[in-house]
């Protein structure tokens, strides 16, 4: 195996880590009835979180517009919406990674495409692989 095919094998593999911890995330969430379950997601992905950045919603307004406006983003276009790559200066790397919720559950849309309205708690949680 040569470095170039190296590389590409963990980058897949990381790829795949992520949508399925996202994946796992949104089947906890629907499992989680009420209220005390949301909590005890919320306290539980927190855990993960090495940074958290609150926006509060606004009507017609997307998450990844929200969070334009109020920090540095590097991000990039790709079939399914906006990834964003980094906030500030944090960014994505081979253990953390960016990813979004919109009222303490984490839509399976990207955030450019993801509306938010007044009284939303959109949080961005800079999670770190375990």
């Amino acid at each position: 195996m040569n470095t170039s095919q190296a590389v590409r094998i963990y980058v897949v593999g990381t790829a795949t880590i992520v949508m399925l911890l996202l994946l796992a995330c949104g089947e906890q969430q629907r499992s989680n009835a009420g209220s005390s379950g949301r909590k005890n997601l919320a306290s539980e992905m927190a855990k993960l979180d090495s940074v958290t950045i609150e926006l509060p919603g606004e009507d017609s307004v997307s998450v990844f517009d929200l969070l334009k406006r109020a920090h540095k983003v590097d991000s990039y276009s790709t079939a399914v919406g906006q990834f964003v790559n980094g906030i500030d200066t944090l960014k994505n790397g081979a253990r953390v990674f960016w990813v979004y919720s919109v009222n303490d559950t984490m839509p399976e849309i990207a955030s450019d495409r993801k509306i938010t309205k007044v009284g939303d708690r959109v949080v961005w949680h800079y999670r770190r692989l375990e």
